[in-house]
């Protein structure tokens, strides 16, 4: 095939290809001499030599034709915004990448899946009877899709492109011809005639079947037409042969008992209707639309922000890792104060996080995929300033101080006579009150890592710090606040300063990697002397070091190793920081086999009148909460 090709050489080729698709004896189609003996058609050819200006987009104009069957020959302009060009934009599914059509581009042979092209043949008629008004914006072809740089330029002005066009039209497909031509052949048909039933009856017996179609069509369940039909000013719906208002086409499936929970009239409420009543918040959208469906996981996210009224300026960005758009999520949301609370922090970064990694549970694998070290925190970039974006405050509840570190959790396992000291550590921690319900806490840890493999033991804790220093002060205005170091000298004073070190290597330092670090046992102290039924042990971070607090926090499994890193300022001062060194499980919630979300909501429930501390992590440490 020649670089450029006229519409009658295209059609002659286009139906040659088509009648060649025949299939063996074996079922198996015959190769298309379109795919084996043609030059592979070049997308990228239409865009040559062009730049498409910041303040422009590209318009596309439909050539007339004959019949159906004629070539599709289409040309694109520029056009800046400040002309305010009109045009009408198309929203449609794309569809699967399999049985690609060929039209003509700007004079140049381009690849269009099945579905556009029956939408450009449906427009081209549409223009021809005056149903419609060229030029279109179609985002298949007026954006070029292998130029990364300008998508990531048209990207955040989407929803622009669709609130500008005069009209946004709804293209659900060719295949509803089907009940069109049902209707046509019963009606003229006297074979299939049944005495007591009429036309009307038939072709609303038909009809009603169109239209349950058309309520469960999968166009109503993919994320990108969600901006579509939320940001048009006008739409209007098409299928078949046939075009509707989108007012009428609400009656028609309204009329069938259509249900409202569903389809287009749950968009209609949400997108339409309630438009201006909140519903358009970036949290609500995420929420509203999780089942969404888009090729690309970062769509979750990126496909909304053109409708969120609260997501001006959301950096995208298509070379981004799901991560890396999971973090620039909550540093938005955190920025503009779209967190109405503290306690909505880890259940939206859940919630973002099961849209971009659906099927990868697993922190470490996105923070840092294949290496190590890519995600440790050096001196140079710890954060002390708690107005930050990049810092969220979180409320926790000191469960106790650490005063044992004893075997990874793997020695425990292989290394039987080990593990011996750890039953002295326990003798000498609690008193013969606590000495029972310390054993069988112990029996069930050491279970609990008997039943389990090393890389579910590995995915326990995390070893990241937080790149956040903050200033430990209670609140004077809330008499349940405490320090970190407070909590801290309270159980010491109370123990006599008692610490148990066992003759083990620990690891030191912030620059131990996130990954495949065996979590090592401790034994910890309560802060309240009235609750001698808390945990006493579990496991915690390789980073975990003697005087560490254990920490829960709202909405988690896991909890926080929280440190005191204060300093001497000199003439008795004393600056008093603090700073999460990863992630620790206490016993009990090792052996919770799933994340359950009531059970962690009632008992924080339960335990809100107890001291808690204010304290402040990174976007990273938020993530390696989550499950």
């Amino acid at each position: 095939m020649s670089p450029t090709m006229s519409g009658s050489q295209l059609h002659r080729e286009t139906v040659s290809a088509n009648r060649s698709r025949r299939l063996t004896a074996h079922g198996d189609p015959v190769a298309s001499p379109m795919s084996s003996a043609s030059p592979t058609i070049d997308n990228t050819l239409p865009y040559r030599g062009t730049e498409l200006p910041k303040n422009s987009l590209r318009l596309l104009d439909i050539e007339p034709a004959t019949h159906d069957d004629g070539p599709v020959v289409c040309t694109l302009k520029e056009v800046p915004f400040g002309s305010r060009p009109k045009y009408e934009a198309l929203s449609y599914m794309w569809g699967p990448e399999e049985g690609k059509d060929a039209m003509i581009l700007n004079g140049h042979p381009f690849h269009v899946r099945k579905n556009l092209r029956d939408a450009l043949i449906f427009l081209r008629n549409e223009v021809a009877s005056g149903n419609a008004q060229p030029p279109f914006w179609i985002d298949a072809i007026c954006i070029n899709q292998s130029n990364r740089a300008e998508r990531n330029r048209q990207l955040p002005i989407m929803g622009q492109i669709y609130f500008r066009a005069g009209t946004v039209v709804v293209w659900l497909g060719s295949s509803y011809q089907t009940f069109e031509k049902r209707m046509t052949n019963e009606t003229t048909s006297e074979e299939d005639k049944k005495p007591e039933e009429h036309d009307s009856s038939r072709d609303k017996r038909i009809q009603q079947e169109m239209v349950r179609c058309l309520q469960k069509d999968d166009y109503w369940g993919r994320l990108w037409i969600i901006q579509e039909i939320g940001r048009a000013r006008k739409l209007r719906v098409c299928f078949g042969t046939q075009t509707l208002s989108w007012e009428r086409f609400a009656q028609l499936i309204t009329m069938h008992n259509g249900d409202g929970n569903t389809g287009p009239l749950r968009l209609d409420g949400l997108l339409r209707k309630e438009k201006y009543n909140d519903s358009h918040t970036l949290k609500r959208l995420l929420e509203d639309h999780k089942a969404a469906k888009c090729s690309d996981v970062r769509d979750k996210v990126y496909g909304l922000v053109g409708l969120a009224s609260d997501a001006a300026e959301f950096p995208m960005d298509y070379k981004k890792t799901p991560y890396e758009v999971w973090k620039d999520t909550m540093v938005f949301m955190n920025m503009w104060g779209l967190f109405k609370e503290e306690s909505q922090i880890l259940p939206v970064g859940a919630l973002v996080k099961s849209l971009l990694m659906e099927n990868h549970s697993e922190p470490w694998s996105w923070i840092s995929p294949g290496k190590e070290h890519e995600d440790q925190v050096d001196s140079t970039q710890l954060i002390e300033d708690s107005d930050s974006a990049l810092v969220f405050h979180l409320d926790a509840i000191p469960l106790g101080c650490i005063l044992g570190v004893g075997p990874s959790a793997r020695e425990v396992v292989s290394s039987p006579h080990g593990t011996t000291g750890w039953s002295t550590a326990i003798q000498r921690l609690f008193p013969a009150g606590e000495l029972g319900p310390a054993r069988k806490e112990y029996d069930n840890l050491v279970s609990t890592l008997l039943e389990s493999n090393d890389s579910d033991v590995e995915k326990m804790c995390f070893n990241r710090p937080s790149s956040v220093v903050f200033w430990s002060t209670a609140k004077c205005n809330d008499y349940r606040s405490e320090t970190v170091r407070g909590c801290i000298e309270q159980i010491e004073k109370r123990n006599n300063n008692l610490t148990i070190q066992f003759p083990y290597t620990l690891q030191q330092g912030a620059d131990k990697p996130l990954t495949s670090v065996q979590p090592r046992l401790y034994l910890a102290k309560s802060y309240t002397r009235d609750k001698p039924s808390w945990p006493k042990m579990g496991v915690a971070s390789g980073l975990v070091e003697l005087r560490d607090l254990v920490c829960w926090v709202r909405s988690s499994r896991r909890a926080l190793l929280v440190r005191d890193t204060s300093t001497s300022a000199g003439d008795g001062y004393i600056e008093k920081k603090a700073r999460v060194f990863g992630t620790a499980l206490v016993t009990g919630d090792m052996r919770r086999p799933a994340p359950d979300k009531d059970f962690y909501t009632n008992r924080w429930s339960s335990l809100e009148n107890e001291k808690k501390l204010k304290i402040q992590v990174d976007a990273s440490t938020i993530f390696t909460l989550l499950e």
